[in-house]
């Protein structure tokens, strides 16, 4: 997948990771919604071997736009058609925004969210996925 500005990225860099997967689109209300808290969750713990990636599925111009007004501090990458196929191989069926999923450091889905997310959810869900990469 393309970052906004169109640069090829590719998902294994998170591999051995603890990922939040964020499926979202400017034009979604509860996804704008819940960035600031996915901001806030991520850089509260991204030392723990955990990530947030936010998959936009929109047009790269409409998040560059969107970015240059609002700070979000994980990884963003855009691709409309790529984030739809995606986000419905990993049970989004219905074609839901938001939706996110957690993913722990095997690759192994763990919870999968329809709808908007909230820091407290997400602080419940992954704590016991990240101690153990506490203990190392």
């Amino acid at each position: 997948m393309n970052d906004p500005d169109g640069k090829p990225q590719n998902l294994k860099q998170f591999q051995h990771k603890t990922i939040v997967l964020n499926f979202w689109a400017t034009w979604c209300e509860p996804c704008r919604e819940e960035m600031p808290e996915l901001s806030n969750f991520y850089t509260e713990n991204k030392s723990k071997n955990l990530v947030v990636v936010g998959i936009a599925i929109d047009e790269e111009k409409a998040v560059q736009s969107y970015l240059k007004k609002t700070k979000v501090t994980y990884p963003i990458f855009a691709d409309e058609d790529k984030g739809v196929i995606l986000s419905k191989n990993l049970g989004n069926k219905e074609g839901i925004l938001p939706y996110t999923v957690i993913i722990n450091s095997e690759g192994n889905i763990q919870k999968t969210i329809l709808g908007r997310v909230h820091k407290d959810q997400l602080d419940a869900i992954t704590k016991p996925l990240l101690q153990p990469s506490k203990n190392l």
